[in-house]
C-alpha cells in the first residue's frame, strides 16, 4: 500500500494518506484511491459532522509540489451517480476538478478517464465503508497554544495552555 502524507507548513504531516490508514486501496497510473477516515471539520470549521468520516481520497501516487489531494466524503457519494447507475454531471465535473487538484491538466483525456475508472470502481466501496473509524486508527489531536507557567524561588505556582 502507498503511504503519503500532505505536510503542512512546518513540515509536520497534516493528514496521512493511504497506507496503514486506509481502509481500502486502489490504483490507476499514477493516480491513488483511498478508502478512509479524515476529520474535515478540522480542516474546514463549516463542515457539518464533526469527528473522523469515511472518504473517498484520490492523490497522485508521486509527490508533486503545487498539487494537493481531492476527497469524496460518503454523504455525497450519491451525488456522483443517478437511480439508475448513470453517472451524473456532478460526476463529470468533479472528475475534471480531481485531475487538476492532482496537477494534471483540465483537458487532459487519459487522466479522465483513468479518474473515472478510478472512482467508479471504488464508489462501492465507499458506499459500503463502516461510519465509524476503527479505533486503532483514532489520532489524538494536538493541544495549539501557549504554556505559561509562573515560577517563584525554584517552585511552579502555576502552569497553564492558553
Amino acid at each position: 500500500m502507498t503511504d503519503f502524507s500532505l505536510l503542512g507548513p512546518r513540515g509536520t504531516p497534516m493528514v496521512e494518506l493511504g497506507g496503514e490508514r486506509a481502509w481500502r486501496q486502489y490504483t490507476k497510473g499514477e493516480i491513488v484511491c483511498s478508502l478512509q477516515w479524515l476529520d474535515l471539520q478540522a480542516q474546514d470549521p463549516a463542515f457539518p459532522e464533526d469527528g473522523p468520516i469515511p472518504c473517498m481520497v484520490l492523490f497522485h501516487a508521486f509527490r508533486r509540489l503545487n498539487t494537493a489531494a481531492h476527497v469524496i466524503p460518503q454523504r455525497y457519494a450519491y451525488l456522483y451517480g443517478a437511480r439508475e447507475g448513470k453517472p451524473t454531471f456532478h460526476f463529470f465535473r468533479g472528475v475534471a476538478d480531481a485531475c487538476e487538484t492532482l496537477g494534471f491538466d483540465r483537458n487532459d483525456k487519459a487522466a479522465q478517464h483513468r479518474m473515472m475508472d478510478l472512482v467508479v470502481e471504488a464508489m462501492p466501496d465507499l458506499i459500503r465503508m463502516p461510519t465509524d473509524q476503527p479505533n486503532a486508527l483514532e489520532v489524538q489531536r494536538h493541544r495549539m497554544g501557549i504554556e505559561v507557567t509562573a515560577r517563584a524561588g525554584g517552585k511552579t505556582l502555576h502552569s497553564e495552555v492558553i
